[in-house]
């Protein structure tokens, strides 16, 4: 679980880098944002990591001969296996409750870590940053300009505001007058220009445009939570849902005669937070499979094969979602189907292993069981 925490977290530094580089490099800022990305991905680690446990503890059986010794005393893989899928049990029990509950906290205390940072930021912008006669560079991505500012620092003179990337937008602001209303504590703060004029460029027709107005709003709060969090994670609301409130929420846009957008995804996710941890059982079945092989075959084979077996899972899940969320199988179908179906596979094959030698493929032609033919010819003899 530690190492695969570790992964997670270095293929997570590029979203948290926006984090690091506003907030600034403290251990707060690293540890819970951390913290709370982790988390709702507990439910998937925990079987992932069961499955490498149950790999590497069969394999030393088998490359130290135990199993071997175990066979010939008439111990079974079937009867090795027991310990196994009550810990299974109890890991499904533990990853469900992750996937309940701890995933939607995780998430919701990221964006309230998120928002109480970013109070303090805009705090600190609006009273030390912005200064007269400077070009402020980083103001949520924009580049800002006053002539003058008023010493309660709400007013501002002889305004410009410009998209720092021009590749995203291209557009210059120019306003004599601002104001900044609201406050920070209050969760509502926003600049006002007042008496403006707003000149845009169009990259492909090279063609200018201007545009005047009389008041225009900038909510900076909202602005800079979605720089650093997402447009998109700022959004989907309900991913922070518990599951009550998940379901309550799904069940009013069941009852809504237009369904909203995001039924079908918030409908998945209902469902598959109690069945994405069911996988467990089935890389339970694999974790002993790739455990017990040849000696010759090495460890690096069952290490290879857990990894294909991780990742055909994922694949069949992703494309039952794919299928969920564009309205093609009920969602519950969805999200229940590929376990059960990878189940029923994870389980042929430790039967073909209980009954097969070791060094005999599982997945061989030759040793597919076969239904009896010429039953009474059978019969009678």
């Amino acid at each position: 679980m530690i190492v695969f925490c570790a992964v997670i977290v270095v293929s997570q530094l590029v979203r948290l880098s926006n984090v690091l580089v506003t907030f600034g490099l403290t251990a707060e800022n690293i540890l819970l944002p951390f913290l709370y990305i982790i988390v709702p991905f507990l439910q998937i680690i925990i079987p992932i990591s069961y499955l490498f446990g149950i790999m590497i503890s069969f394999s030393r059986l088998s490359s130290d001969g135990e199993i071997t010794a175990l066979l010939a005393a008439g111990y079974s893989v079937k009867r090795a296996m027991l310990p196994a899928l009550m810990i299974a049990f109890t890991l499904y029990i533990a990853g469900a409750l992750c996937a309940i509950h701890l995933e939607a906290w995780g998430r919701r205390e990221f964006v309230q870590f998120i928002y109480r940072k970013t109070q303090t930021e805009i705090d600190n912008m609006v009273r030390f940053k912005i200064q007269a006669g400077v070009f402020l560079n980083d103001f949520l991505d924009y580049v800002f300009y006053t002539e003058k500012i008023s010493e309660n620092r709400t007013h501002y003179k002889n305004v410009l505001l410009a998209p720092r990337n021009k590749s995203k937008d291209n557009f210059v602001i120019l306003s004599p007058d601002a104001q900044i209303t609201g406050s920070v504590a209050e969760g509502n703060l926003r600049m006002v220009l007042f008496e403006g004029v707003s000149y845009s460029l169009d990259a492909q027709t090279e063609r200018s445009s201007s545009l005047t107005f009389k008041r225009a709003e900038i909510d900076l709060l909202r602005v800079f939570q979605e720089k650093i969090i997402g447009e998109d994670t700022a959004r989907d609301d309900y991913r922070s849902y518990t599951a009550k409130d998940l379901r309550s929420y799904v069940k009013k846009m069941e009852e809504s005669p237009t369904k909203h957008p995001d039924f079908l995804k918030a409908s998945y996710l209902y469902y598959s937070r109690f069945a994405n941890p069911f996988i467990v059982f089935a890389f339970t079945f694999f974790g002993i499979i790739m455990g017990i092989q040849e000696q010759r075959h090495g460890k690096n084979r069952g290490y290879l094969g857990s990894i294909l077996v991780i990742i055909s899972c994922f694949v069949i899940m992703v494309a039952f979602r794919w299928l969920a969320e564009n309205a093609h199988i009920p969602p519950l179908v969805a999200s229940w189907f590929p376990q059960l179906m990878v189940l029923l596979f994870a389980s042929f094959c430790i039967f073909q292993k209980s009954r097969l030698p070791p060094s005999e493929p599982i997945l061989a032609l030759k040793n597919f069981p076969r239904l009896p033919i010429n039953l009474g010819k059978r019969s009678e003899k």
